[in-house]
């Protein structure tokens, strides 16, 4: 009864505390902030019947958040709706006594149809006491922090623990600040495992589209535990599988002619595209974008100048032909996506006359 009649003052507090613009003025272009939610994200002993409710600096659109909230762990929604400046969600069931956390993205709106620019992620425990696990760290694209990253976690067992996380139903979700961070706040540090895994949400639907979207997984399976409530410091590389890479490295001439070497980059399968870069005078080369793939890589004098190595004549005497010098590197280059690649130094000797 007690906790009852404080939930009520606490609401009718919050609700009177929203500051009204003036009426008239200028159109109304400001996004609806919020000043106040309960349950007081972070507190424990919550009732087991409590509604959520989020008071904003304005007047909402109810309907706006009916596609843009998720709970963990998953609860059935009785009402979802608004008046004036207050959001309400209430549960068809009684709440389970845990920790429970509640995010929703941005693309809620006021009256005047003005969208929320945050989202809004809290958490609370109907519990004595709310988890205090916290796993935090960075998402990069391209290897640039992605303000449109979105993390995910996914609970795992032993025996299913390098299955396919990016179908599994998602234990937490968090977004990325505009520095790419991201950090998942009140987990449980009963040791239970988790695998994480992050995509560019470019549509920003907190859904993975295939094709159009880009993912990557954290090799390592983690789990937090009361003497190590806390992992920091991850950081999620994401790639193009498409983006090219750049490869680069030196060729030494030691056949005298006085023609720059070139290198020619051969891929293994027949779809690929050859490429062909010619070094400078100190025999530097660089390749600047060189699709992801395997290739042979041979360094040659091209006498010929016609892109191969193979042979020209013999400018003192015609009846003879010369072997363009050439080398072959010894391993073959891979080049994984998005890779920058320094190759070691490879030697070209000078061949000696053939008869034709």
């Amino acid at each position: 009864m007690r906790k009852a009649l404080l939930l009520t003052i606490a609401l009718a507090l919050l609700s009177c505390a929203v500051m009204k613009p003036p009426e008239g003025g200028p159109k109304d272009e400001t996004p609806p902030e919020v000043i106040g939610i309960l349950p007081v994200p972070g507190t424990s002993g919550v009732d087991r019947n409590s509604p959520i409710r989020i008071v904003f600096s304005e007047k909402i659109d109810g309907d706006s958040f009916k596609k843009l909230i998720k709970v963990y762990p998953p609860l059935e929604f009785d009402k979802i709706g608004a008046k004036g400046e207050n959001f309400e969600i209430k549960f068809r069931k009684e709440l389970p006594e845990t920790t429970i956390c509640v995010v929703i993205r941005k693309g809620y709106t006021d009256d005047h149809r003005i969208k929320g620019t945050s989202e809004i992620d809290f958490c609370f425990s109907t519990a004595d006491s709310i988890d205090t696990g916290k796993i935090s760290g960075r998402i990069l694209f391209k290897m640039f922090p992605d303000s449109t990253g979105l993390a995910k976690l996914v609970a795992v067992s032993s025996i299913d623990s390098t299955g396919d996380v990016t179908r599994a139903p998602e234990s937490r979700l968090a977004f990325c600040g505009s520095d790419g961070s991201f950090s998942f706040e009140a987990l449980p540090t009963n040791g239970m495992m988790f695998r994480l895994w992050a995509f560019t949400d470019r549509n920003g639907d907190t859904r993975f589209s295939p094709g159009d979207e880009f993912s990557a997984v954290l090799a390592d399976t983690f789990a937090l535990a009361p003497e190590s409530p806390s992992i920091a410091g991850l950081e999620i590389i994401i790639i193009d599988p498409d983006e090219p890479g750049r490869i680069e490295g030196t060729i030494t001439d030691l056949t005298g002619l006085g023609i720059s070497p070139s290198a020619r980059f051969e891929p293994l399968f027949e779809d690929g595209t050859t490429l062909l870069v010619r070094a400078d005078s100190t025999g530097v080369y660089t390749v600047y974008t060189i699709p992801p793939g395997n290739y042979t890589f041979t360094a040659f004098i091209d006498a010929l100048s016609d892109s191969l190595p193979g042979s020209y004549a013999d400018p003192s005497d015609s009846t003879k032909t010369l072997a363009e010098p050439f080398a072959v590197y010894p391993d073959t280059v891979v080049v994984p996506p998005g890779s920058k690649i320094t190759l070691d130094p490879i030697y070209i000797q000078k061949d000696a006359k053939t008869d034709e």
